[in-house]
């Protein structure tokens, strides 16, 4: 007779695995509002336009690369168009209250100046000539025995006169009519009391510029006795 087998010990039954512990729930963290935008406004608003630009720019570029941890892009764009419209009026109030005046200033000094320049140019190239019609005059005297009548004047010292006092020689001293710096004839008188360095006490003839203004006997004419001693 077989013996029965000896009873198995029973079959533990399978253990379920170990559930991991469960994580915390991150903790929102609400997004920081940008100071260099807050300072960008501000700047702005109190008239430190330059600075309300840089600092706008700044931090533009920083929310911009936060991922939306950092707000505030509307203070800085705010703050950087403000920036930009005071720092174009700065700029218009500097050109119109000072480039403007200093060249309209300098325009005039310029203008002046060269218009002194001008003058004394004018000045000088008359009393030339007035020196070169005195020198024709003694020469024409010389050679005629006496100086042009007043009526003859120096155009009878570019044509020879054909009325009364004839030259006993004559020669022209210039080939066309001489004219002071202004395009103006010169104005020819000849006094009837002679110089006291004349022997011969002839008639004693001034030849006169009447100046820029034109007109005979104001503080602008030039003439040979002022000119020549």
């Amino acid at each position: 007779m077989t013996n029965p087998p000896p009873p198995q010990p029973p079959i533990p039954a399978p253990q379920p695995a170990p559930q991991p512990a469960p994580q915390p729930a991150p903790q929102y963290t609400p997004p920081q509002t940008s100071g260099l935008a807050i300072a960008s406004l501000v700047c702005s608003l109190t008239g430190f336009s330059l600075l309300a630009v840089i600092f706008g720019h700044i931090a533009l570029g920083k929310i911009r690369r936060s991922n939306g941890a950092v707000e505030g892009r509307g203070l800085a764009l705010a703050g950087t168009i403000v920036g930009y419209v005071g720092f174009a009026l700065f700029i218009a109030i500097i050109i119109f209250t000072v480039i403007i005046p200093l060249v309209l200033v300098g325009g005039v000094v310029t203008a002046g100046v060269a218009a002194t320049a001008d003058y004394a140019g004018n000045i000088t190239q008359t009393d030339e000539e007035l020196r070169s019609i005195n020198d024709a005059l003694t020469k024409y005297s010389e050679r005629a025995g006496h100086f042009p009548s007043e009526d003859q004047g120096i155009k009878a010292l570019v044509t020879e006169p054909t009325t009364e006092p004839l030259p006993t020689k004559w020669e022209a001293s210039f080939s066309s009519l001489p004219v002071d710096a202004w395009e103006q004839e010169f104005v020819y008188l000849l006094h009837e009391d002679s110089t006291p360095e004349d022997p011969l006490g002839r008639p004693r003839p001034e030849v006169i510029s009447k100046g820029p203004d034109g007109i005979i006997g104001t503080y602008d004419d030039q003439s040979t006795e002022e000119l020549l001693p």
